[in-house]
């Protein structure tokens, strides 16, 4: 691994650490992100690499999977890189630090609160005015403290989306090919980088 930027050597050590032999040879610098959408958060970088998998007989794999790991001020991470963007992937690195940090589990889905479902159909008819709900169902419920986020998987227009409801902020997004929770940290980086932004712009930062 080779690189002036001044969190290569955080990362270099960190993946030697968590990955041990099968740490990558090279991570490149894709973005920074002068930020700080959680109190402990700062100023951070993101890389991208190659991680083969540990069952692969040579070295080189045929097939590598693409991997994001963050640096800088924050909990150093890796993780896959879904295909999202590097903006997309900072945001899922802080949905990551907030579910972790505040304890947010998954739980089973008879917890699922008794209003949440039909503030389900509100949302729908708020924010998609005029599409077609033929099918919703919840795909995982995750507890936060005393508050429940639920992900369902709707049927709208005949396409396939995730909605965040219940006590979550609301959300939809395209990506049902990927589990519920990857979409759930996703959605919470989001929205915390979003209330920073705000916050910081009423403050006159």
């Amino acid at each position: 691994m080779s690189g002036t930027h001044p969190h290569h050597e955080q990362v270099r050590r960190y993946l030697d650490e968590a990955l041990g032999t099968r740490a990558p040879r090279e991570v490149r610098h894709v973005a920074d992100f002068a930020e700080q959408p959680l109190p402990d958060e700062g100023p951070a970088s993101l890389f991208a690499f190659e991680l083969t998998s540990p069952a692969a007989a040579e070295p080189c794999d045929p097939n590598p999977q693409r991997h994001f790991v963050a640096g800088g001020r924050t909990e150093p991470n890796y993780f896959p890189a879904y295909h999202l963007t590097p903006d997309e992937a900072y945001s899922f690195h802080i949905g990551t630090r907030f579910m972790l940090y505040m304890g947010v589990q998954k739980v089973a889905e008879d917890l699922e609160p008794p209003t949440a479902r039909a503030a389900l159909g509100e949302l729908v008819a708020n924010l998609a005015r005029g599409a077609k709900l033929t099918d919703a169902r919840l795909a995982a419920l995750f507890r936060c403290e005393d508050d429940y986020f639920a992900v369902y998987r709707l049927q709208l227009d005949d396409q396939p989306v995730y909605c965040l409801g219940a006590d979550c902020p609301p959300g939809f997004y395209h990506l049902t090919d990927y589990p519920p929770q990857m979409v759930l940290r996703l959605h919470l980086g989001n929205v915390l980088r979003e209330e920073a932004r705000q916050a910081a712009a009423r403050s006159g930062d």
